[in-house]
């Protein structure tokens, strides 16, 4: 039998749900028993509820059946009754451990700028964007939905190599989700990340939001002023070029304690086995950011003024988590 290169019914059904997602349908189907006395909506209710055309919902609401996200509750064609399933609910709806709406809205965002590709490669710069068109939203909260044993794995790490942390910085955290894992455990976080971001934040954190310092700003220019035991950067040095990741590196050195912590996780080349993929996203996505060697941030490290650098392969995700300490005393 052929083999294919790539799973066409895997990228169709990533653009299935987004469209299901971004239409309305979702939602409909979630707000069924809001609505009705009833567990479960036709499909000329679902496309009344979503403001969409009744066939294409019927369409494309047998296709989410298909692939198990609806459950089609009766038998006839036209006056089928259709739900979310458990597994629908968990993925789309609920917020929780399964929840990845957010992930996949940004995976599709993702596409138009890997949709330019062959024009990156011809110029060597990536095709500019109306900022209008930018789903912020998406892209911070998908952060926010990363595996609870991802940040774990991170918390322990930094913990087994720094030892006690009262107070932390998350650089260009995004909702604050690993802001707020150090702060369940008894540190004092501060997240920073842009002001169109921190509503975002606030909202993702809830109650929590009180607990964690929300500072705007842009971390290219300038940190917060510390001291803070550890300054974490998570998945942000892939963004820019080695020039602002020098400048940065040295700027955390002022911001960290002596004794502190830097703690870097993002994907080095040569050791991450998506390195490769991801500097191609970079590519189509940011002016001069890539995926950096090992030589590379312990170079930015050690010139910054960093020592005992260490390098950590994250057994939960396939990135890495490159360590380094600011010495005792002046």
């Amino acid at each position: 039998m052929k083999t294919s290169l790539v799973s066409r019914d895997s990228a169709e059904r990533l653009l299935l749900l987004v469209g299901a997602i971004r239409s309305g349908l979702i939602d409909a189907l979630a707000a069924g028993d809001a609505l009705t006395s009833a567990d479960a909506l036709s499909a000329d209710q679902v496309a009344r509820v979503a403001r969409t055309d009744p066939r294409a919902s019927r369409i494309v609401l047998e296709a989410l059946a298909a692939e198990d996200v609806v459950e089609r509750v009766s038998e006839e064609n036209e006056g089928a009754l259709f739900r979310l399933t458990a597994l629908g609910r968990a993925h789309l709806v609920d917020e929780g451990p399964e929840f990845e709406r957010f992930g996949l809205l940004h995976q599709v965002n993702k596409l138009r700028g890997w949709f330019e590709l062959p024009e990156v490669i011809r110029t060597g710069r990536p095709t500019l964007r109306d900022p209008a068109t930018c789903d912020t939203r998406s892209f911070v909260s998908a952060m926010g939905e990363r595996d609870s044993a991802v940040l774990d794995e991170v918390l322990e790490r930094c913990l087994a190599y720094a030892g006690p942390i009262r107070t932390m910085l998350d650089v260009g955290g995004a909702v604050g989700h690993v802001a707020r894992h150090f702060s369940r455990c008894g540190v004092r976080a501060t997240l920073l990340d842009r002001q169109d971001v921190i509503p975002l934040a606030q909202e993702f954190l809830g109650s929590e939001a009180a607990d964690i310092r929300l500072v705007s700003g842009d971390y290219t220019a300038s940190l917060p002023g510390g001291p803070f035991d550890l300054v974490y950067f998570g998945n942000v040095y892939h963004i820019y070029g080695q020039e602002t990741n020098a400048y940065v590196t040295r700027e955390a050195l002022c911001t960290v304690s002596p004794g502190g912590t830097i703690a870097i996780q993002d994907h080095v080349w040569g050791r991450s086995p998506r390195a490769a993929l991801f500097a191609v996203n970079m590519l189509q996505a940011t002016e001069d950011g890539g995926v950096w060697t090992e030589a590379q941030y312990r170079k930015w490290l050690t010139d910054a003024g960093f020592v005992g650098i260490e390098m950590v392969d994250l057994d939960t995700i396939g990135s890495q988590l490159i360590l380094g300490k600011r010495a005792e005393g002046p």
